[in-house]
């Protein structure tokens, strides 16, 4: 059965710190993760007295299973999401991480007031048609190798709690999910749609020598095609930049709120 019906669902969401407080901040996770996988930055921004909010994507931890994994779709589910304290005024800050940080650009891009400002951390905006069939099956099988001591062995830099968080994450998540996220989108080209957002958007890349999945090539052509847009690349950092370096993450998210136009 398949259908190309778009339509939004009801995202889970974990919260941190006061509801009603601001800032607000928007945690959008990537492929085989969920919302639980935040911790270390949700609850450092809580103790900056932020009301912070991480939401399951589609498919993934407790959200609803559905037929279609677009990005539009996935966008379509996040727009529905709004600051508890103020829901007119949008989040002041979305933080996505690769899947989540493709989401982000195209739900920044579709409503110009969603997010005051966006935080990528090596959001994957490019994902070329041929390399479709390799990519599904490793992530694939991925799926059937993550356990916390073997992610805390290829990953020295994360917590414990890092490890276990993506362990039970990634149990969550089918290969129908992954497949289904990857072939639904054929022409998953970003850059011109990042390059449109209004919002102020700030991206870090993982170090270029440990496969990052943002190149410093795609964040020179955004420099220079946008006056809202700049990166920086964090040395020695993987994929998952907030579990390599959450501090890195958090400081930037305060600095890049600190620097909004009328922030105080």
């Amino acid at each position: 059965m398949t259908s190309n019906a778009a339509y939004p669902v009801q995202l889970s969401t974990l919260r941190w710190g006061p509801p009603d407080a601001r800032p607000a901040a928007l945690l959008l996770h990537g492929l085989t993760s969920s919302a639980g996988t935040w911790w270390q930055v949700a609850a450092a921004l809580a103790a900056e007295g932020w009301s912070v909010t991480a939401a399951d994507l589609r498919g993934h931890g407790a959200s609803p299973r559905t037929l279609g994994y677009a990005l539009d779709d996935y966008a379509g589910d996040v727009l529905t999401l709004a600051p508890p304290g103020n829901p007119v005024r949008g989040w002041d800050l979305v933080i996505g991480h690769s899947l989540g940080g493709a989401v982000a650009t195209v739900a920044a891009a579709r409503h110009h007031h969603w997010a005051r400002a966006l935080l990528l951390l090596d959001p994957v905006l490019d994902v070329p048609e041929e390399r479709h069939d390799a990519l599904v099956t490793d992530l694939v099988a991925e799926l059937g190798e993550l356990d916390p001591a073997a992610l805390l062995a290829a990953n020295p830099r994360w917590h414990t709690e890092d490890a276990t968080q993506k362990a039970t994450a990634a149990r969550l998540v089918s290969p129908y999910v992954v497949e289904r996220t990857v072939r639904d989108n054929e022409r998953w080209q970003l850059e011109p749609v990042a390059a449109g957002i209004r919002s102020r958007v700030r991206v870090l890349a993982a170090d270029q020598e440990q496969g990052a999945s943002f190149t410093t090539a795609e964040g020179e052509r955004l420099s220079a095609a946008s006056p809202t847009f700049d990166f920086a690349v964090v040395d020695g950092a993987a994929h998952s930049i907030q579990r390599d370096d959450p501090e890195r993450v958090v400081a930037e998210a305060l600095a890049l709120h600190d620097g909004l136009p009328g922030v105080l």
